[in-house]
């Protein structure tokens, strides 16, 4: 018998709002000036920004929200200098 599909966790929020755009791999990975293996790398380490993988696992396409980008980018940011 199929097992019913969980619902997300209570912190997990998700939208699709027109201004949130949906990113491959490449287009992330461009948007905050990583390459793309880098950023493959940060995912597989569970080190980087949050992204969605959708379809089966072998062929599932991974797509990361642009304001996820935004929040990873703030969030792992170091200021360099003395003021």
């Amino acid at each position: 018998m199929p097992r019913k599909a969980s619902p997300p966790d209570a912190g997990t929020q998700l939208s699709l709002r027109n201004d949130d755009r949906m990113l491959s791999t490449t287009q992330a990975a461009a948007l905050i000036g990583l390459s793309a293996k880098t950023l493959r790398q940060l995912r597989c380490d569970r080190q980087g920004p949050r992204c969605f993988k959708l379809g089966a696992a072998a062929q599932a396409r991974v797509l990361y929200r642009q304001s996820d980008l935004e929040s990873w980018l703030n969030a792992n940011a170091t200021a360099i200098g003395g003021r």
